[in-house]
């Protein structure tokens, strides 16, 4: 290969990067691929569907944020498709962009120079060659130049798509508006790419990790049936009976019931290590594992992204208010915040905050907004993180600490409760748009609350068109004004059913259990976080 240059480092690197190309399948055994599948492979890689979801579209991405397994995702990826699939390991071009700060220079020119090598040297030793092909660039965010007036890599990567037939080309970002943006620019039709975000870790993701006999097919609780069909939440609020989603409810629950202990124990546990170190850390059982300076690096690589990610957002003139909000967000877990409030801490107004901090951090995947339900003029905003690590490191604790705070696990317990909210949310609305055919689902999931007069439903959010009220009772004692929120929702709204999610220090005659004379169903809070 050719001299590690400026012109020609990422060249210089190309078969350090692939090296499946001379190896074949045994170079999968020595570079170090977790074997633990999080739930999002199953969905990006389809091992058990006739073609993963690349093989739909041109140009496929994985959006999120530093340090959610996006990599590992594109690893894991490679490993099935030549490994357990069969394609040639010369149909698999892999660039990472963030690997060295040289690759990002004269980026179309070096992703050039490494195609044609590749081309020429690599996929030509393959005849006969039907397999779909797959070029990587992971990290593609890292050389735009949103700013300047240097050639953007879409219409490199547009070229690629063009030049072959049954070629994918494959890219993550930090957020979708960075592919988005650029696809748009070029004039890349949006019906031939598709993205697709990638959270933190999940509770359930995290419980296979520390317990993966818990993983496997006959033990593993999959929430499919509350999904889809008959039996599922959508079918519920379409026809306004939740009986079957109800006793579907009842059966799920009892499929892992004799596990319950297990997993109940690893609630606290999650709570302070965050979906991002429960993915660092695979398989850690106890947050007090961690060195006491853990959640000062995850505030870092935030700071940082923050810097690195957001001038490319074009969203706020003072980025280092950014950290701030979520400082503050931090700081006050259960109260609403009063925009008047907020846009005399920051000094912009109300628009501002919404179209520039909030949108900027919630296309970041690091905060997210709950609006108020039915209100089209609020004058407070629920702010929410979505990584409690993230939370505790601005509240400057370790790990012990939370592990023996039970007032502010059930702060974080809040904070988490909406993350899977957000994913229930949109689990549910997919798999509507897949049964009701006259129904669209929306682009992005919203979970909003509700200020009743009775006391506060803490989640809303519409599923098939109907509101779907959740209240949280984590706390001893709150289990009464939560369930009378959600009955007087239910009453205002006709909503055909809610949900009261109810914290371990409750206590409650049966786990799954249908309040008399109301459509509510209460349920444990460990059980809420692996149905999402």
């Amino acid at each position: 290969m050719t001299e590690d240059t400026i012109d020609n480092s990422l060249l210089s690197n190309l078969h350090r990067h692939n090296p499946w190309w001379k190896n074949g399948v045994s170079a999968f055994d020595e570079l170090n691929i977790p074997a633990q599948k999080k739930s999002d492979f199953y969905g990006f890689a389809s091992p058990h569907k006739s073609e993963p979801a690349p093989d739909g579209v041109d140009v496929y991405a994985l959006v999120g944020q530093r340090g959610v397994g996006k990599t590992v995702l594109i690893s894991q990826f490679i490993r099935q498709r030549v490994k357990e699939d069969g394609i040639p390991p010369q149909n698999v071009l892999y660039i990472p962009f963030d690997e060295k700060p040289l690759y990002q220079l004269q980026s179309n020119d070096q992703l050039r120079r490494a195609v044609n090598y590749y081309e020429g040297r690599i996929l030509s030793q393959v005849f006969e060659n039907d397999a779909p092909q797959y070029i990587i660039l992971d990290d593609i965010h890292r050389i735009e130049h949103p700013n300047k007036s240097l050639e953007g890599w879409g219409k490199e990567v547009k070229s690629l798509i063009n030049e072959a037939e049954d070629r994918h080309v494959i890219l993550t970002a930090s957020a979708e508006l960075q592919i988005e943006r650029e696809l748009k620019r070029v004039g890349f039709d949006s019906d031939r790419y598709s993205v697709w975000p990638i959270f933190p870790e999940k509770f359930s993701d995290h419980i296979q990790s520390v317990f993966p006999e818990l993983g496997e097919d006959e033990r593993r609780l999959s929430p499919r049936p509350i999904r889809k069909g008959e039996t599922g939440l959508p079918n519920a609020c379409r026809t306004g009976d939740p009986t079957q989603f109800f006793e579907t409810l009842r059966e799920l629950y009892d499929s892992v019931e004799a596990d319950s202990s297990r997993i109940r124990s690893q609630v606290a546990h999650y709570l302070a290590l965050g979906g991002v170190l429960s993915y660092e850390a695979e398989g850690i059982d106890s947050a007090s594992n961690l060195s006491d300076d853990t959640y000062k690096r995850r505030r870092e690589d935030v700071r940082l992204s923050l810097y690195q990610e957001i001038p490319g957002l074009d969203a706020v003139k003072n980025i280092a208010d950014l950290e701030r909000l979520c400082a503050l967000v931090a700081a006050d877990l259960e109260s609403p915040f009063r925009y008047n409030r907020l846009s005399d801490l920051f000094d912009v107004d109300r628009r501002t905050l919404r179209e520039s901090y909030f949108e900027a951090l919630d296309k970041l995947f690091l905060l997210t907004p709950s609006p108020e339900y039915d209100n089209s003029r609020p004058r407070s905003i629920r702010l929410y993180l979505r990584d409690t690590a993230l939370v505790n490191s601005y509240l400057g604790h370790n790990p012990s600490e939370v592990l023996n705070d039970y007032q502010l696990e059930s702060k974080l317990a809040r904070a988490m409760a909406f993350d899977h909210s957000m994913r229930f949310s949109f689990n549910m609305n997919r798999y509507a748009g897949y049964d009701f055919d006259d129904y669209d689902p929306p682009a992005e999931p919203t979970v909003e609350y509700w200020p009743g007069t009775e006391g506060e439903v803490d989640f809303v959010f519409e599923c098939a068109g109907v509101p779907v009220p959740i209240g949280l009772g984590y706390k001893a004692g709150s289990m009464e004004p939560t369930t009378n929120a959600v009955a007087e929702f239910i009453e205002t709204y006709e909503a055909p059913l809610g949900i009261v999610v109810a914290g371990d220090t409750a206590t409650l005659p049966e786990p799954v259990q249908v309040l008399e004379e109301t459509p509510i169903v209460r349920i444990p809070y460990w059980f809420y976080l692996m149905l999402a």
